[in-house]
């Protein structure tokens, strides 16, 4: 069941790509979106839950999840810029950091993934982001620029998009430390050469 959930997030991508595109020209089209993007979040939080409580922690599961993780956020990231909504910045960042906890894999595959216990700072990072990305999802296209800061509404009081925007820079500095936990914590390990375990975990070692 977790790893239908998982593999369900992955399909849902597509669909949340095609409609908030649509709503370029279809401004209530947002609202389906952001409902698609709601069941893809759900649906991370429900495959850890049922994995953790039916005992069923799987190889393909600590591998999968992940990875389904850093297609819909991607997908959503770059939706969201195509359409002005975040500057290029945010996504380099989002997306550049994921590139690099990718590259480190199979690093991480000379120890057990499960003894690099999931820090704190993950979990705020990945809470924020996704409610930063939902409050995003509601603001208008805007003519935004593609490479710097100017057109993105960051002091309007009025707008999803600022306050989207401040909570989206909150939560990449989280991610940023989870980052660096998580990248220090694998090198003492590989270093240790034992895998012990720093604290018991049966969660994946990434967040958001």
């Amino acid at each position: 069941m977790a790893n239908f959930l998982t593999m369900l997030r992955i399909a849902v991508t597509p669909a949340f790509v095609v409609v908030m595109l649509q709503s370029s020209s279809h401004p209530s089209y947002k609202y389906i979106a952001l409902c698609i993007f709601l069941f893809g979040a759900a649906t991370d939080w429900a495959d850890g839950f049922v994995a953790r409580h039916t005992d069923s922690v799987s190889k393909f599961g600590i591998t999968a999840d992940p990875l389904a993780d850093r297609i819909f956020i991607a997908a959503t990231l770059i939706t969201l810029y195509a359409m002005g909504i975040i500057p290029l910045l945010f996504l380099v960042i989002v997306l550049g950091r994921d590139i690099i906890m990718a590259l480190g894999y199979p690093i991480l595959g000379k120890i057990d993934p499960t003894k690099i216990a999931v820090h704190w700072t993950g979990k705020v990072a990945t809470a924020m982001l996704f409610v930063a990305l939902g409050m995003l999802i509601l603001s208008p296209s805007t003519s935004g620029s593609k490479v710097t800061f100017e057109g993105y509404q960051f002091f309007s009081l009025t707008s999803w998009q600022t306050y989207g925007l401040w909570l989206f820079v909150i939560g990449m500095c989280f991610s940023l430390i989870a980052a660096g936990v998580y990248i220090s914590r694998a090198v003492a390990l590989l270093r240790e050469g034992r895998g012990e375990p720093l604290e018991p975990s049966t969660e994946a070692p990434d967040e958001l």
